[in-house]
């Protein structure tokens, strides 16, 4: 069996590619599912490795449809310096 692995320009040139505003929202997606895991992580801390991972998946769920439907406000924030930065070049 191969293993190939690819350079880290391919990566940083798929990332340059991506639209600016998905990749904001993927990041306050991961955001808001970091602080709903360690808010809720008193209720996991007796529980089994498959309800956990089944917790995981349902809280990445939650955080994308949070984000997607304007999340907490992260997101804006980011893009709003992002086109500020553009403006001034």
């Amino acid at each position: 069996m191969e293993v190939r692995f690819e350079s880290p320009s391919y990566f940083s040139d798929v990332l340059k590619r991506r639209d600016k505003k998905t990749a904001v929202r993927e990041f306050e997606a991961l955001m808001i599912k970091a602080m709903l895991r360690e808010a809720l992580k008193p209720t996991l801390s007796n529980k089994s490795f498959g309800y956990r991972m089944y917790y995981d998946y349902f809280l990445e769920a939650v955080s994308k449809k949070m984000a997607e439907s304007g999340g907490i406000g992260l997101g804006k924030f980011i893009m709003e310096k992002i086109e500020a930065e553009n403006d001034r070049r």
